[in-house]
């Protein structure tokens, strides 16, 4: 949909009708009404014809599960997205059955209304697809999870090699590497693989590009993970532009599971083009003021892309021993759960100088185990267990800035 979505809102609360409008209309979209239940919002909906509505549902349910009913009939075409303070999963089923399309629980929250319309309007894009024979057949597509930083030396390609290689070892699930850091490119030197072919070669044009000359330029490492590398030299990359990723990680993930994106800590089409396509985003930060502005900037960025916030993981990766803070204190920072916290360990870097991932030099390390149970709660193969956090340095950085904070435990979404 290329012109601004229609918006029609419904709701007996005239305060909270307001609020929600506000935050409608901050963010852009055209209100084309307002309107309580029955008559009342059928009404609205003949002369507006809106494409999506947005409509309270609260108790007494009855009379907002009817006008419900009435809309999914009379906009067959519209998305309707609900909203409610009632939690209760009998009354989330009902709405659903009813015909709305989302269910958020209220207060609302901006980010959150914006991310369900646009997600249920592309939904209803592909269903009106589909119907009409204009959606190309599907076919079957692995995963991508694009491991991303906001500055270089944080660790994002140590944590890609171990991420890569824990979830081929311990899921049994095929997994391939590539490395898009137009910069240093380390990921051959830190798999120790030799590079001769690259991605590089991928630079022909994008319909020349198959799946066999793709697979010709992988290289199995002995832990299972295929690698396509990146160019030894940075120059190579002059050729290669955000199209050429595009394709080869489409085919890509016509072939393996997951298909993990190491982008370099700076920004181009290409790093953008890569968090386009993920289905998950590994956002990686240290504990260092100069990361934390960083990554609050990134959050920002994607933010405005209207990109959704529930596809980025947010990963604490300890540098040195002092940076084990509680993720509590890193939340107040940059408004946002943490997802994963690493724990320093001298391990990770004697794993480096061997070319191998310190989940497989190292098994039992600290960081190893971190890593594996991220793999698993990535994957969704088993629950992941809590890792252990070591207990927060007194006087640290945080400390400075935030003062004392109440300990919490490293908790997984």
């Amino acid at each position: 949909m290329t012109r601004n979505p229609r918006v029609a809102v419904i709701d007996q609360d005239l305060n909270s009708r307001a609020d929600v409008q506000k935050l409608l209309a901050v963010s852009g979209f055209s209100i084309v009404g307002e309107a309580g239940y029955g008559i009342e919002a059928v009404s609205l909906a003949k002369q507006s014809d809106p494409d999506v509505v947005v409509i309270a549902i609260e108790e007494p349910t009855i009379r907002a599960l009817q006008t419900v009913e009435a809309l999914s009939d009379l906009l067959p075409h519209a998305a309707l997205i609900g909203y409610s303070t009632v939690r209760d999963s009998q009354a989330m089923r009902k709405a659903m059955l009813a015909g709305v399309n989302d269910y958020i629980l209220a207060p609302v929250k901006e980010e959150e209304l914006i991310n369900s319309i646009y997600t249920v309007l592309a939904q209803e894009e592909r269903r009106r697809a589909r119907i009409t024979g204009e959606a190309e057949e599907p076919v079957a597509a692995g995963s991508v999870i694009t491991v991303f930083g906001a500055k270089g030396g944080i660790g994002k390609t140590t944590i890609a090699t171990n991420l890569a290689t824990a979830i081929v070892q311990k899921t049994n699930q095929s997994v391939v590497l590539v490395d898009l850091d137009t910069r240093f490119g380390d990921v051959g030197i830190l798999m120790d693989i030799p590079v001769e072919r690259s991605i590089a070669d991928m630079a022909i044009p994008e319909e020349e590009i198959t799946r066999e000359l793709v697979q010709e330029c992988l290289y199995q490492h002995n832990s299972g993970v295929y690698i396509l590398p990146a160019p030894i030299r940075p120059t190579d990359w002059r050729n290669v532009h955000a199209g050429h990723i595009e394709r080869v990680v489409q085919l890509l993930t016509q072939t393996y599971d997951y298909v993990i994106l190491d982008t370099p800590g700076t920004f181009n089409d290409i790093v953008a083009r890569a968090l386009e396509l993920a289905s998950m985003v590994v956002l990686v930060a240290t504990v260092d003021m100069a990361s934390l502005k960083d990554t609050l900037l990134a959050i920002d960025m994607l933010r405005s892309w209207n990109f959704p916030q529930e596809k980025i993981k947010l990963v604490i990766n300890a540098t040195n021993e002092a940076s084990n803070v509680q993720p509590q204190e890193v939340k107040r920072m940059l408004g946002r759960d943490v997802f994963w916290s690493i724990p320093y360990d001298r391990n990770i870097s004697t794993a480096t100088q061997l070319g191998m991932p310190v989940v497989v030099a190292k098994p039992q390390s600290k960081a190893s185990e971190s890593i594996i149970e991220m793999a698993f709660a990535l994957s969704g193969v088993r629950a992941a267990k809590t890792p252990k956090s070591k207990e927060p340095q007194k006087g640290g950085i945080f400390s400075r800035i935030l003062g004392n904070v109440e300990q919490a435990e490293v908790t997984v979404e």
